[in-house]
């Protein structure tokens, strides 16, 4: 017969219990209110000092809290750049992952799921990791519970915003939250990307609910149209300011607001188009990767800060997972800014932070190339692929040419900054094991081949086609596509 333990055991054992349910009840790790906007580029908000677009809760976080100068996107296209924030790796370290239109491996974890694993309650809404496919061999919409329930009123006839209420879906997650324990929610808002309202409706609605007419916002000697449809483009920017308003108030009002990070980050650039050529989403220009970014974590981090440093999305991963007291994996990339959220100082922190480096691989069409780019100059590559045998080099000066329309790399006189650039990127891209760099080519240059063919069946089927292929084993997707090609 097994012995009963005796009373001291017990009584230890009850007391180890006990100190359990009060470090839980006193659980002060930090939530995080992720908001992710859909095709904004840095320049579209007036704090940056090239709009007169203001954006008064973008302000309030950046005011609050930091305004991140040179905040990068690992790739400027949402399926790649989402699931790189997501996983805390560069877009290119993930396989099927590193394409708009393919699927994220099981074996990169996203990280609200490594939290999720220590007890934080994690939520979504909106837009979230994707567009994508999701077979067998591939991870879910996202990491946590999804709340989809609250609509936009009078979402029939405003088919130009996302139906899904993203600051209501907030408030019904708070209400299903325990209080003692924190919280990850990924509000995942659709705007501004397209469509939008017409011209004559988009204008009507800056006027009535803001008070601003498209000739305001072009007054400004930088400012630049992004597409042949601004004034609703314009609209969507700040109803996704509206929209993160509401969160703030939503926390403010359940006094969640002092312990918890808030985060806006842009997903990928806007739609800026110059002399047809496209500079911003999708891009290797610096208006496709550089997003607005700002930062509030009320009585932790100073305000009314504004930080020259270079920061990547992947860097939000293990920045969160150290805040929670969590160590970080090996396999992340990324690198925690929590030391320059706490510092108290503006401009340059981290001499570490000197240069980012971004790509894209396929977005509706081969996108295949690289970027680097330091506090002055970048540097791209553009690869060849099936529209363009050839390697193409350029070279820019944004201090003196913002929007990138002067090409320096035949100029003799940066040439130096040209070898350093590209000696850079090799040395980045070997490191992170870029198979641009390597050389190991094999299952980019098929997936490339399969975003081609998908593309067709996506573009006709979208939402109908992505569920037939769901939950099957990726091979039959690839026997179908070669086996119907157009």
């Amino acid at each position: 017969m097994k012995p009963y333990p005796n009373k001291i055991y017990t009584l230890a054992i009850l007391m180890l219990g006990l100190l359990s349910c009060v470090a839980t009840a006193a659980d002060t790790r930090p939530n995080l209110l992720l908001i992710v906007t859909d095709d904004e580029s840095w320049f579209e908000h007036d704090i940056y000092g090239q709009s007169n677009l203001h954006t008064p809760n973008f302000n309030r976080i950046a005011e609050q809290g930091i305004l991140f100068n040179n905040a990068y996107v690992s790739g400027p296209s949402c399926g790649p750049s989402r699931a790189a924030l997501l996983t805390g790796r560069n877009f290119w370290e993930l396989e099927q992952g590193a394409f708009m239109l393919s699927y994220l491996p099981k074996k990169f974890r996203m990280f609200p799921a490594l939290l999720e694993d220590e007890g934080y309650r994690v939520g979504f809404t909106g837009k979230c990791w994707g567009p994508g496919i999701f077979p067998l061999e591939g991870q879910p919409w996202m990491s946590g519970q999804g709340y989809y329930d609250v609509k936009i009123d009078d979402f029939e006839n405003r088919r130009y915003l996302d139906q899904h209420d993203v600051p209501g879906n907030f408030a019904a997650f708070l209400d299903d939250c325990d209080a003692d324990a924190p919280f990850v929610f990924w509000a995942g808002v659709s705007e501004p990307h397209a469509p939008w309202s017409n011209e004559e409706e988009g204008e009507r609605l800056l006027k009535e609910e803001y008070g601003v007419t498209l000739e305001e916002l072009f007054e400004h000697p930088s400012f630049r149209a992004e597409n042949t449809h601004p004034a609703g483009f314009y609209y969507e920017i700040l109803d996704a300011d509206r929209q993160t308003g509401e969160m703030l108030d939503e926390l403010e009002k359940r006094k969640l607001l002092e312990n918890t990070i808030v985060i806006y980050i842009g997903d990928n650039g806007s739609c800026y188009i110059s002399e047809g050529n496209n500079k911003g989403k999708a891009s290797p220009y610096d208006a496709g990767s550089h997003v607005p970014m700002a930062l509030m974590w009320q009585g932790t981090v100073p305000a009314g800060r504004v930080v020259d440093d270079f920061v990547n999305a992947i860097d939000i991963a293990p920045t969160m997972l150290e805040a929670a007291g969590m160590p970080v994996p090996d396999a992340i990339s990324g690198n925690s800014f929590l030391d320059l959220m706490r510092s108290n100082q503006s401009g340059r922190i981290d001499p570490e932070r000197d240069f980012v480096m971004a790509g894209n691989e396929w977005h509706t069409q081969p996108k295949t190339y690289r970027t680097i780019r330091d506090q002055r100059y970048a540097y791209i590559v553009k690869y060849p692929n099936a529209e363009r045998p050839e390697l193409i080099e350029e070279l820019y000066d944004l201090e003196n040419d913002l929007w990138q329309e002067q090409n320096l790399i035949h100029n003799p006189e940066y040439a130096a900054i040209k070898e350093r650039l590209k000696a850079k990127m090799h040395s980045h891209g070997r490191e992170t094991g870029d198979p641009r760099t390597t050389g190991e080519l094999d299952l980019f240059n098929e997936s490339l081949e399969l975003q081609a063919l998908l593309w067709p069946h996506y573009r006709d089927g979208g939402g109908k086609f992505r569920r037939q292929i769901m939950g099957k084993p990726y091979a039959d997707l690839v026997e179908f596509l070669r086996t119907n090609a157009e």
